[in-house]
């Protein structure tokens, strides 16, 4: 069997360290037009719609992940398929078939980078800085959004809506 370039665990922290890593530093004043943006936000769904209407759940009926933008302008994206995966057939991290790491890939989405705030849009835009998904990596990533309270709806909602709940 190949071996996973990075164990299961290296990636985790890879995860854990960037976002401690991304968030120290000098405070300073958040993005224009994200004061109420800013927080954790937990995922509660996320869903696609095709041309003829049909929706797709591509991380489950009850999806898991969180989205932190914290005042220095800074987010993080942590999203993954529920129910979760099950052990890896080999019992040790560093031991993936082809099968698993297509399924690993499949199942959880993770991003990080700035971020900025459009309001006359009603858009924000992610800055990414490092992705799971390589072809994110240094892109801008725009994204419609609506809060209502404490609740964030990112997306068009015609072909796309994820929705999250303020975390307290």
């Amino acid at each position: 069997m190949p071996r996973f370039p990075h164990s299961f665990h290296a990636v985790t922290l890879m995860t854990v360290a960037t976002s401690f890593i991304v968030f120290r530093g000098a405070p300073a004043a958040p993005p224009p037009g994200s004061e109420d943006l800013v927080g954790t936000w937990r995922l509660v769904s996320y869903e696609d719609w095709d041309a003829t209407g049909k929706v797709s759940r591509p991380y489950g009926e009850h999806p898991r992940g969180y989205i932190v933008f914290d005042s220095t302008g800074h987010v993080s994206v942590n999203l993954m398929k529920m129910p979760a995966l099950p052990p890896l057939e080999s019992k040790d991290e560093n031991i993936v078939t082809p099968a698993e790491k297509e399924a690993a890939f499949d199942a959880y989405g993770a991003y990080f980078g700035t971020y900025s705030v459009d309001r006359l849009h009603g858009t924000f835009v992610t800055h990414v800085e490092g992705s799971l998904n390589p072809m994110y990596t240094n892109t801008d990533q725009p994204r419609p959004f609506v809060l209502k309270g404490d609740t964030l709806i990112i997306g068009d909602q015609k072909t796309w809506k994820r929705v999250l709940e303020r975390v307290h």
